[in-house]
């Protein structure tokens, strides 16, 4: 027989404005060390350039939630079953890795795809989650992180 929740785990994703302070603290930080480089100018501008772009595509994705495969919400069934969903509503059966980080205010869900393990390029984009009003949600997630046995 196969082990069940007690209750389902359904938490939607919100913009998360402290990963938004921390990206913008990090890129301007990196802007500030490459600009005192002692370094040609064209690479200053070519390193200045990558950190920016990097730094506006991950805080739309990750930090904002506004591009198409923005993760929006997070399932675990009663049985067990992750399910992740998009933004555009596609959804997702990963298998977490090992190398997902869980802690009480924060968790980082690293994840591969189920059907494209075989491929190169088959892990998922990771998952950000800062403890917010959905306390309760979020403690049950952890909950099953560390003790549920996963695939």
């Amino acid at each position: 027989m196969k082990a069940q929740l007690i209750q389902a785990i359904d938490i939607a994703i919100k913009p998360s404005f402290l990963l938004l302070g921390l990206l913008g603290t990090i890129s301007t930080l990196s802007c500030l060390i490459v600009i005192t480089l002692p370094i040609h100018s064209v690479f200053k501008l070519l390193l200045l350039s990558v950190i920016i772009i990097s730094t506006a595509y991950y805080t739309l994705r990750d930090a904002l939630r506004l591009l198409p495969w923005s993760w929006q919400q997070i399932e675990v069934s009663a049985t067990g079953q992750l399910k992740l969903t998009s933004k555009q509503g596609k959804q997702f059966t990963p298998v977490l890795a090992a190398t997902s980080f869980i802690h009480p205010a924060m968790i980082i869900l690293n994840m591969e795809s189920t059907r494209d393990r075989q491929r190169l390029f088959s892990t998922l984009p990771a998952l950000v989650l800062f403890a917010n009003r959905d306390a309760q949600q979020h403690r049950q997630l952890r909950v099953w992180l560390r003790w549920w046995k996963h695939q």
